[in-house]
Parts: C-alpha cells; sequence; structure tokens
C-alpha cells in the first residue's frame, strides 16, 4: 500500500509549496498583464471580466466539493475506529463467558490484537511505517480465527459458541472497515487540478491587475494565504496520525485498559 508523496512529507513543507506556486503564478499574471498595459488599457476588453469571475466560481465550487469529501473521510474514519472498539469489546465479554482453558487463551489473543490497533500520533509518517503497522496488526488478527475454532472444536457447539462466532467476525470486519478508511485519501490528481485552478486564477487576476498598472499584493498574497490554509486543512483530513486533525484512538485505548483489567 503506497500513498502518493502528498502524504509522505510534513504538511508544513507542503503549506510552503502550495503558497509558492501561487504567489509565481499572481506575480507571473501581474507581469505579462503589466507588460501589454501599453496595448491594453481595459482589463475588461476580450471578457477579461467574466474569464475571472468563471474561474473564481469554479475554484470555488470544486474546493467545497473537495473539502466536503476530507470531512467525510474524516468521519468515516472516526466511526471506524468505535466500531471496532465495540467489536472488541463485546467479543472479550463473550469471551469471558467460556470455560478453561479456552477462556484465558482466547482473552489473551484478543487483548494482543487490540493493542496492535492503537497507534500514537504521530507514529505513523512514512509508507515504511503504515505498512510495518499493518503487518503487525494482520499477524495478530490471523491467530484470532484459528485460536476461535479450537475452542469451537474441544467443546460441544451452543448459543454461546455461536455468539461468540459471530462477535469474532465482527471483530475481523471491523478490521477490514478500518484499513478502507485508512486507505481512502483524496486522490493526488484532485489535489494537483484543485492548485492548478487556484493557480490559474491567480494568474487571471494578476494578469487583469497588470493591465490595469497596479496591483495591491497585500490583499493579494491575503487571499492566496486563505487559500493554502483551506488546502492545508483538506490534506491534513487525510493524515488521522499526524498533523492537527487527528483521529483519537480513545475508545480504543479504553477497551485496551478494560481488557487488561479483567484478564
Amino acid at each position: 500500500m503506497e500513498f502518493s508523496l502528498l502524504y509522505n512529507y510534513p504538511i508544513w513543507s507542503a503549506a510552503l509549496a502550495i503558497i509558492i506556486v501561487l504567489i509565481i503564478g499572481l506575480e507571473s499574471g501581474f507581469r505579462v498583464g503589466l507588460h501589454q498595459s501599453k496595448e491594453r488599457k481595459d482589463a475588461e476588453a476580450g471578457g477579461g471580466g467574466v474569464v475571472l469571475t468563471s474561474m473564481f466560481a469554479l475554484m470555488g465550487l470544486v474546493l467545497a466539493f473537495t473539502y466536503a469529501s476530507g470531512v467525510s473521510r474524516y468521519d468515516a474514519r472516526k466511526h471506524a475506529v468505535t466500531t471496532e472498539a465495540n467489536a472488541l469489546g463485546t467479543a472479550y465479554l463473550k469471551a469471558d463467558l467460556l470455560a478453561e482453558p479456552g477462556r484465558t487463551e482466547l482473552k489473551k489473543v484478543l487483548l494482543e490484537y487490540a493493542r496492535t490497533r492503537t497507534f500514537e500520533p504521530g507514529s505513523i509518517k512514512t509508507n515504511a511505517d503504515r505498512k510495518l503497522a499493518i503487518d503487525s496488526t494482520k499477524e495478530k488478527l490471523a491467530q484470532l480465527w484459528p485460536t476461535t475454532k479450537r475452542i469451537i472444536d474441544n467443546g460441544k457447539p451452543g448459543p454461546l459458541e455461536a455468539s461468540l462466532v459471530a462477535a469474532i467476525n465482527t471483530v475481523i470486519d471491523a478490521h477490514t472497515t478500518r484499513i478502507m478508511a485508512l486507505i481512502d485519501k483524496l486522490p493526488g490528481i484532485v489535489m494537483f487540478m484543485l492548485l492548478f485552478i487556484m493557480t490559474a486564477s491567480l494568474a487571471v487576476a494578476g494578469y487583469n491587475a497588470g493591465i490595469q498598472g497596479h496591483i495591491s499584493r497585500w490583499r493579494m498574497s491575503a487571499f492566496a494565504l486563505v487559500l493554502t490554509g483551506l488546502l492545508v486543512v483538506i490534506l491534513d483530513f487525510d493524515r488521522p496520525n499526524t498533523g492537527a486533525v487527528i483521529v483519537t484512538n480513545y475508545s480504543i485505548d479504553a477497551v485496551i485498559e478494560e481488557m487488561e483489567n479483567n484478564l
């Protein structure tokens, strides 16, 4: 599972790159417009105003949809964590109803697996870190079903055993759901398209200002900073373990604590 380079560098480096690109687009457009200001005195001539208005409208539309998509993926990750915590807690309680020696064995396997499902903020930054974390949790997950099957085979299957099997299946399903929520990220092409639209819009705005012979750089720079902030937040939504928008592991940590107290 390889993620785009957008997610393998610190968020501040992405912000720096974005603001540089936007400022270059703005300044380039202004310089070109200033160069042609001798021939054209009206920025509205040739549909310049219509083009600029249309580009800003398109930029706002794409920004709104992209931001909403990022919030949706973030909410899905939070829901996946809560769902998995509930599944682990339920399976552990049902395992506690089994007779020995299967009870302690299954409870230990569930606890060891649960410990691989919580991650310290900032601990997963690169593709290598993600692969290591996923391989570790898959290794513990692989022990869960064989242990359950062995316990069921050694006893007389009944309603309790059937309920336990359903609970373990829910834990396995929750694992898949959470992995899919993790890898569901904004495609890099969408981010680059949005950055292109923003840069082109600022370049046209700079060009129109150049035609008129003057530009308010601090206002345009402030606008570029606002756009950069929005892009950074959208990127941050897809970094659930790093950055400012972090998916908390509190629910799973609480379940692990209860497991340890009741082992």
